[in-house]
């Protein structure tokens, strides 16, 4: 298939741009890169295991795959079946395209599984972020949505320390609004520095844990809870979070001999929402928001759906929305949404690895609906870096493939389609977050 001489003029220029990745969930510090891992346990961590299992592999089979104290190439021969199956994704492009610009390794198969396993340990050694993030994916910057983890539990913390050569934080809400065990309580209040005794406590605990984190460096917040429950927050009164709070506190008071069911009604998560972002409204900040598919196998897709946020857009003028991951499969939706609320913008963090062609026709339709200014095109979403590399390639060529077929239409030119390229891959993340100074 031939290819177009505005597309080719497009990514020559594309492809050298230095861009702001709007999203990662990278080690904070390469020194905590996992080493106790090969290839297919880091690259079956996230995502690509998905579309395995969607193929058909069994948990258990999985379980076994991502085991480095088994044979590689045993573990090779159980997805076997299924990469074959699913290798037409853009899961799996981003690791082929990553094998291959990282280490030389046309495809992953099982005549090359063992040599990409050596060449990948080689990689575990100070140095690699930077070949990777810098050199060859040309990133100024990452905002990182760090979650410090201690025996396998999260921890809540304010202290968003992370490598400013390649990272600014992100502070995550969701556990001052929807804590989820006791042990979440616990760690709220050791950063609030004392026991939580009624909503009041909670309430200042927020605040205060929300300004030590934009102290400590916090250019944005965010929320995953559509995971969990609703994107519809409805307004309610405090008495009645009050009311969910006390049943939080009734179980989290009886004795330890005692079953401990610990469930946080939806009153209280409501309100709590809306009280942080009555925070950070008046702060005039950014809140990154999960839109769209859940990552994972199963969820209720509708929980996630971009339209149900639409009170907040309204109650919280000074507040700016980032819907991540283009909202996919509600990427039209969230269209409307950045075209009707002056606060909404789109983030195509996870997207291009999602549906690549999804990516095209939906940033198309932004090109002709909403201002320019609107849209971040690059946010890398993963846990391992390698893939990082895969997924910019990725995005700048469907960029690049959008914005020639605009040229093509007669839309737009050459030129125009170059400046579009280099104000959603950097201008407009830079100003959305107020990266401009840090940055410097």
């Amino acid at each position: 298939m031939s290819i177009s001489k505005a597309f080719e003029e497009i990514y020559d220029y594309v492809k050298d741009l230095e861009i702001i990745d709007t999203h990662e969930h990278l080690p904070a510090f390469e020194s905590l890169r996992e080493t106790d891992t090969d290839v297919l346990k880091e690259y079956l961590s996230q995502y690509f295991n998905r579309d395995l299992i969607s193929a058909g592999l069994s948990l258990a089979d999985y379980d076994k795959a991502i085991n480095n104290k088994l044979p590689l190439i045993d573990r090779w021969a159980l997805v076997e079946p299924y990469w074959e199956a699913a290798r037409n994704t853009g899961y799996a492009r981003a690791l082929e395209i990553s094998v291959k610009g990282l280490y030389g390794v046309e495809s992953i198969s099982r005549d090359t599984i063992e040599h990409l396993n050596k060449s990948f340990m080689n990689s575990l050694k100070p140095g690699h972020y930077r070949f990777v993030l810098k050199e060859k994916s040309k990133i100024r910057i990452s905002l990182l949505h760090d979650i410090p983890m201690e025996n396998e539990k999260v921890i809540i913390t304010s202290d968003l320390k992370c490598d400013q050569e390649y990272f600014r934080s992100v502070y995550p809400v969701d556990a001052c609004v929807f804590p989820q065990s006791k042990e979440d309580i616990e760690l709220i209040e050791s950063q609030y520095g004392k026991k939580i005794c009624c909503i009041n406590d909670w309430l200042e605990a927020t605040e205060i844990i929300l300004d030590n984190a934009l102290q400590n460096g916090a250019v944005a917040l965010k929320s995953a809870l559509a995971y969990d429950r609703s994107l519809l927050y409805k307004r309610v009164t405090k008495c009645e979070a009050e009311e969910d709070f006390n049943a939080i506190f009734k179980t989290k008071h009886m004795g330890e001999y005692m079953r401990q069911v610990f469930k946080v009604g939806k009153n209280f998560q409501d309100y709590m929402m809306h009280f942080v972002l009555q925070l950070a409204n008046r702060r005039s900040l950014v809140l990154q928001i999960h839109t769209g598919l859940q990552e994972g196998s199963g969820n209720m897709l509708s929980n996630s759906d971009p339209s149900l946020l639409s009170n907040l857009f309204l109650e919280y003028p000074d507040l700016k929305f980032d819907l991540f991951h283009m909202g996919y499969p509600y990427q039209n939706v969230v269209s409307a949404l950045a075209k009707n609320f002056q606060n909404v913008y789109i983030d195509m963090c996870w997207a291009h690895i999602i549906s690549p062609h999804a990516s095209i026709n939906a940033l198309m339709e932004w090109i002709d609906a909403v201002p320019l200014n609107k849209i971040s095109a690059f946010g890398g979403d993963y846990l391992f870096v390698d893939a990082v590399f895969g997924h910019q390639y990725m995005a700048r060529m469907n960029v690049s493939n959008a914005l020639a077929k605009k040229v093509e239409e007669g839309v737009i030119d050459t030129e125009w389609a170059k400046k579009i390229a280099n104000q959603i891959f950097y201008e407009n993340p830079c100003t959305i977050f107020s990266l401009e100074k840090t940055l410097k």
